[in-house]
């Protein structure tokens, strides 16, 4: 019984430490999108420029949030180190998202729907591997 109640607690914990994630990673793309429709509509910067800029500010934002809130354990105990990685896996997370929107608007599928899956995959991959590589029950 205690066993059940042990990992129930577990589970639990790590719903809300998904959910805190969601929070977290909405947070980081208003971030996103925001510095990239300002650095392009009022600033007049290219669109790369501003969405590197974007990019960057919003992973900096969720890698914050992510040790301060939504994660109760950290593996890593260098900052410098945790955060190379954090954002290593997080081009990692990009890159799949790219590929899944690509795949998806080949084979038909509408824009938003392909954006759709495409965030939703990537948010499932970012969390799952940053969650098992930086942020498990390791001792620091």
């Amino acid at each position: 019984m205690l066993l059940l109640a042990s990992a129930a607690g577990r589970d639990a914990s790590r719903i809300g430490e998904a959910v805190r994630y969601f929070v977290a990673s909405a947070a980081a793309l208003a971030l996103d999108a925001t510095l990239l429709w300002f650095g392009v509509t009022r600033l007049g910067l290219p669109a790369w420029f501003a969405g590197a800029f974007a990019y960057a500010a919003g992973l900096v934002l969720v890698y914050g949030l992510s040790v301060r809130w939504v994660f109760a354990r950290r593996a890593v105990s260098d900052a410098r180190s945790e955060f190379v990685v954090f954002a290593a896996l997080g081009l990692f997370g990009m890159v799949l998202n790219s590929g899944t929107l690509y795949v998806a608007t080949s084979v038909g599928l509408a824009l938003p729907l392909a954006k759709g899956l495409s965030a939703a995959i990537g948010f499932v991959a970012n969390f799952i591997s940053r969650k098992t590589i930086l942020f498990s029950a390791r001792a620091s």
